[in-house]
């Protein structure tokens, strides 16, 4: 990771804490982590508040981290080598990506917080969230889009030619549609609002079913892993907000953090807490701030990449 060198240390603190953490830190990292914190005793300080600032959620129970916790595999729960004295067991805690970007070679992509809307030939549209990456392939009669990473949103046109969608976990082939696919880092869910998709997967395209307006499917190579309801508010990003209908607050956190570089924490009492609103997403500080006003929780920043939410 490179820093500006007149940067704030507390700042840089926190963007080693959330690079580190990640389950793609190299032994080069870490490397370069050690030489910051030799570089200048600022460097050090810093870090020692970073590590007070964790140390606060260090006695919390782990069981119940393990429900609250999104499953949008960008939580880490493991203890990481060279960071001594560091031991990460909070109640709930999402890591954004330390860094924008998305695969390389990608047509489109997104930063984390963007939303983007493309026109597709036919008459089609096709929206990014945050963090997105697709390449698109409509040469010689072809309507392909590739979902590389991330979360898109697309709504078919009259274009007779079939659309075909692909993810690294299989096939999706939309039958007059609008509907939403979202890969992680195991699995992929498709969720239809309008139309039918019918999913595919494996190295014979083995057919896994159709999924219905109002139904949801995860899936991977080997297979459905689950189906179950759709709520067309779970796509109100494609309309720039975030809906939460009765919705747990640990899970909206988990949510929102997608959309945020660093890290957003929250312990037990504030993720059993429970949200009903529509969120503006141009703003995500904003919404802390309305969670906070409205809520009986506490939001602490100790750099605008490290947010704590605690239960008052």
């Amino acid at each position: 990771m490179t820093l500006r060198q007149d940067g704030d240390p507390l700042e840089q603190a926190a963007h080693w804490f959330a690079t580190l953490v990640d389950e793609e830190a190299t032994e080069a990292d870490r490397r370069q982590w050690r030489r910051w914190l030799r570089d200048d005793p600022a460097n050090r300080r810093a870090w020692a508040r970073v590590e007070a600032f964790d140390r606060r959620f260090r006695e919390v129970p782990a069981a119940p981290a393990r429900h609250a916790l999104g499953a949008a595999g960008r939580t880490r729960r493991r203890v990481l080598g060279g960071l001594a004295g560091l031991a990460l067991v909070p109640v709930g805690w999402t890591l954004s990506r330390a860094l924008p970007g998305s695969p390389g070679g990608a047509d489109i992509r997104t930063a984390v917080g963007d939303v983007k809307e493309v026109p597709l030939p036919g008459g089609g549209r096709l929206w990014l969230n945050t963090d997105t990456a697709v390449n698109l392939d409509h040469a010689q009669g072809r309507r392909r889009i590739s979902l590389l990473a991330g979360e898109a949103h697309i709504r078919t046109g009259a274009d007779g030619r079939p659309l075909d969608v692909r993810t690294p976990f299989g096939r999706l082939t939309p039958l007059g549609t609008e509907f939403t696919v979202r890969i992680g880092e195991k699995n992929a869910r498709v969720a239809v609002t309008a139309g039918r998709v019918a999913v595919t997967s494996g190295p014979g395209d083995e057919p896994l079913g159709i999924v219905a307006p109002g139904e949801a499917m995860t899936f991977h190579e080997g297979g459905v892993i689950a189906r179950s309801p759709h709520s067309p508010g779970l796509d109100g990003w494609v309309k720039g907000v975030l809906i939460a209908d009765e919705q747990p607050l640990g899970a909206f956190l988990d949510n929102l953090a997608r959309y945020r570089h660093g890290v957003v924490r929250y312990d037990e009492r504030a993720a059993a807490l429970t949200l009903v609103g529509a969120f503006p997403l141009h703003d995500t500080d904003r919404i802390l701030d309305v969670l906070e006003a409205s809520l009986p929780v506490r939001v602490s920043r100790l750099t605008p990449w490290w947010v704590e939410v605690e239960g008052l």
